[in-house]
Formats: C-alpha cells, sequence, structure tokens
C-alpha cells in the first residue's frame, strides 16, 4: 500500500558566514565558521517517522554524493527506501549532489526538492569563487531540467514525472515539502544551531 512507501530525505545544515553582509556571489569556503556541516536523513513510512542516519560532509567539498550513497547503504532501512528526496541539490555552500549517480548507485529514485526556482545564473558566477568550478557545473547540468510539480521545483532522476507526483504526495504531511525532508532539516539544524530552525 502507499502509506507503507518509506522515503529518505537529506538536509544539512552549518554555522553561516563569517559576515553576515557577504553575498552569494562571494562565497567561498573562508567566509564560513566551520568547514563541516551536519547532513541528516530522516527515513519515514508514509509520513510517520521511523529512524535517521547522521554524517558530516566538507563545506565546498566533493563527497555529499558518496556520503548519501554509504548513510543508506549502511543503514538497516536500505531495502526498503522507495525514494531518496533531496534539499536541493548543494549541500554545504556549494558541495554538490549528483543525482543521477546516487540513482545508479543505490537503484533508488532520487527527487531533488525546492520551494523556489533556483537562478542558475547567479549561481554559476558563485561557483567562480570555490575551487574546480567546471566539475561543479557538470553536476548541477547533470541534474537536468527543473520542473514545477506539486506546488514543488524539482529535478529527478530514477523515475518520471508521474512516479515523482505519487511520492511527492504520499510523503507529504502537511505543506508542500514531503515530510521526511522537513524533519531531516529540524534535526540538522538543531544539531548545527542548537535549536531547530524553520523548514
Amino acid at each position: 500500500m502507499v502509506k507503507q512507501w518509506r522515503f529518505a530525505g537529506f538536509d544539512d545544515s552549518f554555522s553561516g558566514f563569517v559576515d553576515d553582509e557577504r553575498s552569494l556571489k562571494t562565497v567561498s569556503l573562508s567566509s564560513f565558521k566551520s568547514e563541516s556541516a551536519s547532513l541528516v536523513g530522516c527515513i519515514t513510512a508514509g509520513t510517520y517517522v521511523e529512524g535517521f542516519v547522521c554524517g558530516t560532509i566538507e563545506v565546498d567539498g566533493f563527497d555529499v554524493t558518496e556520503k548519501i550513497i554509504s548513510m543508506l547503504d549502511s543503514s538497516r532501512f536500505r531495502e526498503q527506501v522507495k525514494c531518496i528526496f533531496l534539499s536541493g541539490i548543494t549541500f554545504a555552500g556549494f558541495n554538490v549532489a549528483d543525482i543521477a549517480e546516487i540513482n545508479e548507485k543505490t537503484s533508488i529514485p532520487v527527487i531533488a526538492v525546492m520551494k523556489k526556482m533556483p537562478d542558475f545564473e547567479r549561481i554559476f558566477r558563485a561557483l567562480n569563487n570555490v575551487s574546480s568550478p567546471e566539475i561543479r557545473r557538470m553536476s548541477i547540468k547533470r541534474a537536468g531540467k527543473v520542473k514545477r510539480l506539486e506546488n514543488l521545483y524539482v529535478q529527478l532522476a530514477g523515475c518520471s514525472r508521474e512516479e515523482a507526483g505519487r511520492y511527492i504526495r504520499a510523503s507529504r504531511l502537511k505543506g508542500n515539502t514531503p515530510e521526511c525532508l522537513r524533519i531531516a532539516h529540524l534535526v540538522a539544524s538543531a544539531i548545527a544551531h542548537g535549536e531547530s530552525r524553520k523548514a
């Protein structure tokens, strides 16, 4: 039954800018208070929270794709997860998740979820302030076209638009965001800041 589908939602949180007046176009590793970020995965059965996986990733690093795969592979929930939800594809600054690779290596559909349409022109300009910008651009482009779906903006790997719509509807408790992502955000922000911040 749909209500028994299990979902994994991943979000991160870390200390913000050293100077709060910095704009996105000047972001670099030296702009942040910390060099690592918390990465939290929340596992739900439908909208019921069943467990968590936690780890750390590098700010402006290249390890989020591998970390998401390894966190899932070592989890007792691994074989039950129907769909992986990500809070966008950029984590910890510009640590870019390759949703195609995550799908290929786990054989689980991946949906990157955003509340607003990304400003790719601004993002690509900002990449000039971090190392290996072309590698990051390639990962962003590999995620494919952003689609409007269920009042969200999404990028898909390993599932159709129709399947993605069913996963999103089955994963929501209230509002538009899948519950696994909402809870992952609350936990990750509590780890980083000592208190949960609004999802």
